[in-house]
């Protein structure tokens, strides 16, 4: 007993010398605490504020003359009569087959692929078929549907004469939508793939250079590489369950197929922006945040712990593949080709076929010009450009402090930006905010809501921990400073992919017509984009003519992946899978 406030004691100092050296890491680590501040304010108002509005949102009944904080509270009704509602059971069921065959699709697809242009010899022909897989991912999802809809139209389409309309069949629409959404977005998932077969042959010659060191058999250079890198897929869209592109299906569904095709998001729009029922339409986007958070916090444990490696490599590059089967070479050449003649047939669609021959219907150049003026298709470029500038600030701030593994506070941090990276935008909280502060028919809705994308945070801290790690050691060890070590090793090996994010993240504000259709109602300051969309559904244009527009508006997006290709590697691409 006469010991024990010794032991008090000690127990007192070692509890003293842990708080000061988590005080001391602090005050070491202090420009990780001060860098994020900016972003973590714009992440409070333009995603955090208008969320917790929509949660109240969801508990009240929403009436538009009392306003948010007045309308009376009904607790959980709007759950309760959203659940009894079988409109909104069906919806629910048709974006859990939707998301599940898509995701199902495209992972056989993705492994299939992925062997077949592992088992090239040429390193050429195997970039050409990778880079030609990429390009549907680049085209606007408006531009594709309207593709689909003259393509697989006996009226309009090149390839057939005569036939049913497709898309108006209820039993054929989830079907041919997955497809099409797997045609659009395949060839991320089989870029990462073959990335990741190309770092098992990398790591087997040794220095990625060489020849295979040691004989290894077909199943483990390549099989289980590609499965591993398909699972990982899977797994991160499991992130995205109740998601789907809601321009593609809100571009192809029409009211014959609504019964097997309308989704979540799509019942949801109706529901908030055309019908109004604010309350009800808060409540669908708690129950998807609610589920969506679940699997996404799911998913990252189960990539970050079993399929990290798989996705962030210390090489990427193609060329690493080494295959001197002459069969497995002519296979794998057969069986890229048959998809590319669909990616070719695709293109031939967009950019040859509306440019030939004459159309039913004559449109003036003046009729275009009152379409897509310059001033307004430059005016939101420049907003769109200036939107990823303050997006790649955001990015590189935000993802710093997570390089550092012995950060107070990290895993707080970590569990921050994972619950703000599954808050959807587009939703009717987001529209109720900017309409109190009277943004509404402005463009500063699409600007703010418009800078984020969070999982490039989480790209681009993986793209550094993974490969230079071990720099970032050295420098604390000699003890360079963080501001030193941020603008002398940071910044110098993440530029290029940032650039990369940037210009991925400008493709999707370009090729969006969503915060425009739900923010601008002035037609003459709507975006490109959304005035092609009412284009195609005021019925005055043939398909040549509206095409022809298409092709226009989807050259910037292609431009740029023409220039960034060489830094738009497999993991800078996993950004975008929250957006498939």
């Amino acid at each position: 007993m006469e010991q024990q406030p010794d032991i008090l004691q000690k127990k007192g100092v070692g509890a003293s010398s842990t708080q000061a050296g988590i005080s001391q890491r602090i005050w070491k680590y202090k420009l990780h605490y001060l860098i994020v501040i900016p972003a973590l304010l714009l992440l409070l108002i333009f995603k955090w504020i208008p969320f917790l509005n929509g949660v109240f949102l969801s508990f009240v009944d929403y009436q538009v003359f009392k306003g948010i904080w007045e309308s009376e509270w009904v607790a959980l009704n709007n759950f309760t009569h959203l659940f009894d509602d079988p409109v909104f059971r069906e919806v629910f069921k048709n974006t859990i087959i939707i998301k599940g065959l898509y995701i199902l699709l495209s992972g056989v697809i993705t492994f299939l692929l992925a062997l077949a242009l592992s088992g090239i010899r040429s390193k050429l022909l195997r970039g050409f078929f990778s880079s030609l897989f990429l390009v549907p991912f680049f085209i606007p999802s408006v531009v594709f549907a309207s593709i689909f809809i003259y393509a697989l139209s006996p009226s309009t389409s090149p390839f057939f004469s005569s036939g049913s309309l497709i898309l108006v069949n209820a039993d054929w629409f989830q079907p041919v939508l997955v497809c099409i959404e797997v045609l659009k977005t395949c060839g991320i998932p089989i870029v990462i793939a073959v990335a990741a077969i190309a770092a098992k042959h990398a790591t087997v010659s040794g220095d990625g250079s060489g020849g295979i060191s040691f004989k290894q058999s077909y199943s483990q250079m390549n099989v289980i590489p590609a499965a591993r890198a398909t699972a990982a897929f899977m797994v991160l869209q499991l992130s995205t369950l109740l998601t789907t592109d809601f321009e593609l299906l809100n571009s192809l569904l029409n009211p014959l197929v609504y019964e097997t095709g309308a989704t979540i998001d799509h019942y949801s729009y109706q529901t908030g922006f055309l019908m109004m029922e604010v309350s009800k339409s808060a409540a669908i986007s708690m129950v998807q945040y609610g589920i969506q958070l679940l699997f996404t916090i799911l998913a990252y444990i189960i990539v970050r712990g079993y399929f990290f490696k798989d996705l962030f490599h210390s090489y990427t590059s193609a060329s690493a593949i080494q295959s001197n089967s002459n069969a497995k070479s002519a296979l794998g050449i057969a069986m890229a080709s048959l998809y590319a003649v669909v990616v070719i047939l695709l293109l031939f669609m967009l950019f040859i076929y509306p440019f030939t021959g004459s159309s039913s219907t004559d449109v003036t150049s003046n009729q275009v010009g009152q379409l897509f003026t310059f001033s307004n298709t430059f005016y939101h470029v420049f907003v769109d450009l200036f939107a990823v500038f303050v997006f790649m600030l955001i990015t590189v701030t935000l993802a710093y402090p997570l390089t550092i593994r012995r950060l107070p506070g990290r895993r707080a941090y970590k569990l921050l930006l994972l619950l703000s990276f599954t808050m959807s935008g587009g939703q009717i909280s987001e529209y109720m905010f900017a309409r109190n502060l009277e943004m509404v028919n402005t463009i500063f809705p699409q600007l703010f809501f418009g800078l984020f994308n969070l999982a490039a945070v989480f790209v681009l801290k993986s793209i550094f921990n993974s490969k230079h790690a071990d720099l970032k050691m050295q420098a604390e060890t000699a003890g360079r400073g963080e501001l030193h070590t941020f603008f002398t090793l940071f910044i110098p090996k993440i530029w290029k992919p940032l650039l990369a994010l940037g210009a991925l993240h400008l493709v999707m504000l370009w090729n969006a017509y969503y915060p425009s259709l739900i923010y601008m109602a002035n037609p003459e300051s709507q975006s490109p984009m959304l005035q092609f969309m009412l284009l195609t559904n005021a019925g005055e244009w043939d398909a040549k003519q509206i095409l022809r527009q298409g092709a226009w508006l989807s050259l910037p997006p292609l431009l740029l992946f023409l220039l960034f290709r060489r830094w738009l590697t497999s993991e800078v691409l996993i950004g975008s899978i929250r957006k498939l």
